[in-house]
């Protein structure tokens, strides 16, 4: 099946779901990305422009990404996008890559662009419902919120609401996401920061033991269909 990501920046969906996209991607599915700032450009130290485009594509098919849609809308200042603007940029890779899975950033988040990034995603993910198109209105049967290291953990009460209900088992493919965090220049912060090697690592095994194995990525699943 076809799975879509809609992330606010580069490496967000590395560090939320790369272990669970490579893992994905071994099975079989076609992973695609909708990425909303794709310049990043109020990121501290980023890389020119060239280098961090160049970077989020290859740590991107580390995790098993086949394929991106990148747009240009500024770094932590999407709240002063048009709402209909970010919806209409998600939507055409929608309509593009027809998804049945829809991945994207929980609202209880510190930073504002993952909160508009989500807001914007389930707005665009109603799509198959509110157009007539050829897509069937059932199209997208499962959307799963991930959390992001000092992003999600860091945001105060009463906005602090990730709590998981919904886990993959990443044991395999755990290693592969700490190389393309690695590899993408900035991605990683010293230790003790959330951000750090050891801490994402920590992570996942606190996620896992929640449910029984060595290590998992946590997600709030917030659609599910059956049909």
């Amino acid at each position: 099946m076809n799975i879509l990501a809609v992330i606010a920046h580069p490496d967000d969906e590395i560090l939320g779901c790369g272990a669970t996209f490579r893992a994905l991607a071994d099975q079989g599915h076609r992973i695609v990305t909708c990425v909303l700032s794709g310049d990043a450009d109020a990121r501290h130290a980023r890389p020119d422009l060239a280098r961090l485009h160049e970077i989020a594509r290859e740590c991107a098919s580390m995790v098993g990404i086949a394929d991106s849609r990148s747009h240009g809308f500024k770094n932590i200042q999407l709240n002063a996008v048009p709402h209909l603007e970010l919806v209409k940029a998600i939507e055409q890779s929608i309509v593009e890559f027809e998804p049945e899975w829809l991945f994207t950033h929980h609202p209880g988040d510190l930073n504002i662009d993952h909160r508009i990034c989500w807001e914007a995603a389930m707005s665009a993910a109603m799509l198959p419902q509110r157009m007539s198109r050829d897509l069937p209105p059932t199209l997208i049967k499962k959307i799963f919120l991930f959390e992001v290291p000092s992003s999600t953990d860091w945001a105060p009460a009463p906005f602090a609401s990730f709590q998981p209900n919904a886990y993959f088992d990443v044991t395999r493919t755990i290693e592969t996401k700490m190389a393309a965090l690695r590899a993408f220049e900035g991605a990683l912060k010293p230790h003790p920061h959330a951000r750090s090697e050891q801490n994402v690592r920590a992570l996942a095994s606190v996620r896992g033991g929640a449910v029984g194995v060595a290590h998992a990525e946590a997600f709030f699943l917030t659609r599910d269909l059956y049909l």
